[in-house]
This record gives C-alpha cells, sequence and structure tokens, in this order.
C-alpha cells in the first residue's frame, strides 16, 4: 500500500473541504497527533481508519486509495473523471450514472446488431 499518497489524498481532501487537522480529527474520533502522522506518512491506519476517513470527508476508499489499486493506477481519463465525480452532489452523480447507464445498454445493443 502507498502510504505516502494514502496521507497526501487525505490532506487534499481535508484542505478541499476547508477542515483542520482537529475537526477530521474529532470526526474521526482519532487524536489531532494520530491524523498528522498519517497525513505525513509517519502512521499507518488501520482499514477501518481509513473508511472512517473516507466518509468523514465524504469521498470512498477507493479514491483515498487510488495509487495503491493497479487497474486505476494508469488510467488518466478515470482519474480525471474521479476529479469531476466526487465533489458532485447526490443529483449530479445519479445523474452521470443514469447517461453510464444508457451509453452502455445502447453501445452494447449497437455491438449485437453488427455482431448478426
Amino acid at each position: 500500500m502507498d502510504y505516502e499518497m494514502l496521507g497526501k489524498r487525505i490532506r487534499d481532501e481535508r484542505l478541499l473541504l476547508r477542515l483542520t487537522i482537529e475537526q477530521l480529527a474529532e470526526m474521526v474520533n482519532k487524536s489531532t497527533n494520530y491524523i498528522g502522522q498519517i497525513e505525513r506518512n509517519d502512521g499507518k491506519p488501520s482499514l477501518e481508519t481509513v473508511v472512517d476517513i473516507a466518509n468523514a470527508l465524504g469521498t470512498t476508499v477507493d479514491s483515498l486509495l487510488a495509487d495503491s489499486l493497479d487497474k486505476y493506477r494508469d488510467d488518466k481519463l478515470v482519474q480525471e473523471i474521479e476529479t469531476f465525480l466526487y465533489p458532485m452532489d447526490e443529483y449530479g452523480k445519479q445523474f452521470i450514472l443514469d447517461v453510464i447507464k444508457r451509453y452502455s445498454y445502447y453501445h452494447k445493443k449497437r455491438l449485437e446488431d453488427h455482431a448478426e
């Protein structure tokens, strides 16, 4: 696991939300010192702590661990899409999901029609 990038992503998300280390620490019931250690790569959080931090930041564990997940590491398009998706409200995310589902359905249908 890339703990350095995990800490950087946590810090970036926290700053994006304009939260202090103290505020994030309070939200996840951890000490400010421990959150600082995680962000500086001086501490290795448990999976439970990573989940708690992701929930507090309104993001996903996948997003925080993206640098440790091989399938997303080199996919620049997925990374760019993520930057737009995560800050969206639920309505926007649902809209994008509907568009993707429709595209997938019609694209699959078109491929099937051409195969016949």
